[in-house]
Order: structure tokens, then C-alpha cells, then sequence
């Protein structure tokens, strides 16, 4: 009896092992999922790449990422998963938008046949038609810890950006369960209403098959080093580079945060990396940038503070 009674523990605990899992895809130059336990990811639209970046969230670290074209992107195929991902799952992803003026698209669970889905529009958090973000969290040029949970028993969807809470609804019509195609697709637009795309990266994607708490979503941000390099001692930055607006039409303001009344040396390069300009700024203090005289396009802002040094992209039009 005592017997029988340790092997249905055992049981008990492999099945609960089983049940709450997790997907990592990690793109160094490779679509595969981590450690095996799922299938590859497939291109969505053109084949990106895989290129170095600076994360300059995570202390300025390079990492290898893979950078996608306007409406490209990659495709998750939940059958070769073996139905992982159900009504109750969270999504999370570390990316990075080119460019945010109207809406973009960041997950689809239709396999592009209705418009329905997550989007950034201007910025801000969107899960179209339904719910928008009060705020604009996400920036053009910044990669963003993005988050989205749903609870199969109560329909309840929320989506975080950096752990901040900033959608929450009910998913009364399961537009956030996936249809008969069961893929899950990433950052390509559908075809109903098509064009709502931008190029961009992607460093992380991790996929459960359970709902992670707030607390959860909290601590895995505060520990994002260790989420997109797999170590715990990579912390995020204390200093950022900020620029807002990103477009900028006439003019910008950029300013280091994190730091206060410092100089630092900032520079604007063309995408040519040509130097287009070069001042002094003070950290903690948001500087001024006129832009009314640059011709349209994307420009890299790069700021050095003593071995520091923080870059961002930059869109000018007019």
C-alpha cells in the first residue's frame, strides 16, 4: 500500500511538473526553442536576420537578436507543440519597435484573417477593438518587456509593459485564443486589414501554459538580464536615454534619466553613420533638439557619460 502510495506521488509530481511549463526562444542565430522542449519557430513573411545589438536597457550588453522587416516576423505552430498553448497561457516577449506612428502589430491569434489582436498604436498598449493603454509606455527605438496573460476559466486578459499592468478585459469572444489554424504569430499584420506592421527585433520569447501572477511578471522584469541572457547577474541600467517625441517633427527633447547634473557628450548620426551634429548636455535635465532642419529619416543619437554609453534611434518627418 505504502508502495502504490509513493508511486502515485511521484506521479503526482511529475504530472504537476508537466502541466506548468514554459517555451524559451532566445534567437542566437537560431528559431529553435531553447532546450528542446518545442518546435522551432518559423519565418513569417521575408527571412530576417540575426545581428548583434546593444541592449542598452540591460547595461548597455550586446546580444545576438533577430531583426524582422515591416510585416515579417515569426510564426509559433501550436500543433507541433502539442497544443501547449490552451485558453490559459501568458506570452512574454522582449522587442523592439522601428517605427510607431499608428497601429503595429505584435501578436495574432488568427492567423491573420481578422484584424482583432495586440497592437502598440502611437506608443501606447492596444488589444484591438477593445481596451487602450492610458499611456504611451513604449518607445521607437527601445525594447520593451511585453507581457500578455489570459485565464481560461475567467476570460480575463491583461497585457504589462516593463511589469506595469495596462490592459486588463474580459475575453468574452476568445479573440486572445487561438482558431482552427492554432499558430501563434508574431509582429506581421493580418490580412484583413493589412499594412499595420514595423520592422524591428526580437531578443526574447517566452511562452507558458499558465498565467503568471503580477508578482511573477515583476520579478522576471527586474531580472530581465537573466531572462534574455540566461544569467543572474545582469541588471537593467540605471541611466537611461530617453527621447520624446520619437518621431520628432519640428524638434525633440533627449535627456538622461537615472542621473542628475552631469555632462555628457551627445552626437547625432545619419544612417550613413555620418556625425550630424555634437553638444553637451546635463544628465537629468531634458535637452532641446531641433530637428526642423534634418531631412526625413532614421538617425542613431548616441550619449557618452565617463564608460558609459547609451544609443537610441531617432525618426525625423516632416
Amino acid at each position: 500500500m505504502k508502495n502504490i502510495a509513493i508511486l502515485f506521488l511521484t506521479m503526482l509530481a511529475a504530472f504537476s511538473m508537466q502541466a506548468q511549463s514554459v517555451l524559451r526562444y532566445e534567437f542566437l542565430n537560431s528559431l529553435n526553442e531553447k532546450n528542446g522542449l518545442g518546435p522551432a519557430l518559423t519565418v513569417l513573411g521575408n527571412q530576417g536576420s540575426f545581428v548583434k545589438d546593444t541592449l542598452n536597457e540591460i547595461s548597455g550588453t550586446t546580444k545576438t537578436v533577430y531583426r524582422f522587416e515591416e510585416n515579417s516576423g515569426v510564426q509559433f505552430n501550436n500543433t507541433a507543440a502539442n497544443n501547449f498553448i490552451g485558453t490559459t497561457y501568458s506570452i512574454e516577449i522582449y522587442f523592439v519597435f522601428d517605427e510607431l506612428s499608428s497601429w503595429k502589430r505584435v501578436v495574432d491569434w488568427k492567423n491573420r484573417k481578422t484584424d482583432n489582436g495586440a497592437y502598440v498604436y502611437y506608443g501606447q498598449l492596444n488589444f484591438y477593438p477593445y481596451e487602450y493603454s492610458d499611456n504611451a509606455p513604449v518607445e521607437a527605438g527601445e525594447y520593451t518587456y511585453y507581457v500578455v496573460t489570459r485565464d481560461g476559466v475567467s476570460g480575463q486578459v491583461l497585457l504589462y509593459t516593463d511589469a506595469d499592468e495596462e490592459i486588463s478585459f474580459t475575453d468574452n469572444y476568445t479573440d486572445a485564443v487561438l482558431d482552427a489554424d492554432n499558430v501563434l504569430n508574431f509582429f506581421h499584420d493580418d490580412l484583413f486589414v493589412p499594412g499595420e506592421a514595423s520592422s524591428g527585433a526580437v531578443a526574447l520569447i517566452n511562452l507558458y501554459n499558465y498565467v503568471l501572477d503580477s508578482n511573477t511578471v515583476k520579478q522576471n522584469f527586474e531580472n530581465i538580464g537573466g531572462q534574455v541572457f540566461g544569467v543572474k547577474d545582469v541588471g537593467k541600467s540605471v541611466a537611461q536615454l530617453k527621447i520624446y517625441p520619437n518621431p520628432a517633427y519640428e524638434s525633440t527633447r533627449i535627456e538622461i534619466s537615472g542621473m542628475e547634473g552631469q555632462t555628457a557628450d551627445l552626437r547625432i548620426l545619419n544612417s550613413s553613420g555620418m556625425q550630424i551634429r555634437r553638444e553637451s548636455i546635463t544628465t537629468g535635465k531634458p535637452a532641446l533638439i531641433d530637428t526642423s532642419e534634418l531631412p526625413e529619416g532614421l538617425y542613431l543619437v548616441r550619449a557618452e557619460y565617463g564608460q558609459m554609453v547609451y544609443s537610441r534611434k531617432l525618426i525625423v518627418v516632416h
